[in-house]
């Protein structure tokens, strides 16, 4: 009787261990499955932090060449404003004496 004893205690010792192997797996499945989660939580967080300040940079990036646009073109302006001030007279003179007596 010792000898079968001896194997129903190795085989309830087995039994035992193997249901913490199977204990211990699935909490190590579940802290993976969590720390996956984590990693993509994370990852997706660092995406867009990193399309947020893209997005900042080219934003500044077409305000400053709006505005150096738009300078130009008001200097432009301001050049062109400034001729047709000085010849305009001059100009509708010639048209009319063009039209008056054509060459």
């Amino acid at each position: 009787m010792d000898m079968i004893a001896e194997i129903l205690q190795t085989d309830k010792a087995a039994a035992g261990k193997l249901e913490k192997a199977d204990m211990e797996s699935g909490e190590l499945l579940e802290r993976t499955v969590k720390e996956a989660q984590e990693l993509k939580e994370n990852a997706l967080k660092e995406a867009e932090a990193y399309k947020t300040q893209k997005a900042k940079e080219v934003t500044e990036r077409i305000n400053t060449e709006s505005e150096k646009i738009t300078s130009a073109q008001n200097e432009k302006t301001t050049v062109l404003d400034k001729i047709f001030e000085e010849k305009h007279t001059q100009w509708e003179k010639e048209i009319f004496d063009n039209i008056i007596s054509p060459k």
